[in-house]
């Protein structure tokens, strides 16, 4: 995606007056670096909810193996970036329902989940800064791989 094209006007509202972060075009947007990914293993539910690619990204963080699936935690090591894909969701809460039940997430008890559902910022190709929402490695790091 291009400088100037319509999703680089990331804080545009969607819908109501005083809508909060996840009512922008900003706030629908999602960062997957692993199994969500084109071409792997369960990115067809992400094909499945509508989510439309962008394009690439990055992420402060480290990649860690939980399993058979990658996870990440927040970095603020220099040089600690993973790379990724960014996509947009559609504006219905179906998607994120989806998606937080591939992840394991559950909003309401995030300490059990073994993924947990975070805005954070990303930076696109082209070096802009965005919020994105993403699925931290959640739970203890006992057994994990890094």
């Amino acid at each position: 995606m291009t400088r100037g094209s319509s999703i680089d006007n990331d804080q545009t509202t969607i819908g109501r007056e005083g809508a909060g972060p996840s009512d922008t075009i900003e706030g629908r947007l999602l960062f997957v670096y692993g199994a969500l990914r084109r071409g792997r293993e369960l990115h067809h539910h992400l094909k499945r909810v509508g989510g439309r690619f962008l394009g690439e990204g990055k992420v402060a963080a480290v990649l860690f193996r939980r399993q058979r699936y990658p996870g990440a935690r927040p970095s603020k090591q220099r040089g600690a970036w993973i790379p990724g894909e960014v996509f947009r969701l559609p504006a219905e809460p179906y998607a994120l329902k989806v998606l937080d039940k591939v992840e394991g997430f559950i909003p309401g008890t995030p300490a059990r989940s073994p993924f947990v559902r975070r805005q954070t910022a990303i930076e696109r190709a082209d070096g802009t800064r965005v919020q994105a929402w993403i699925y931290w490695l959640g739970g203890k790091r006992r057994g994990l791989h890094g």
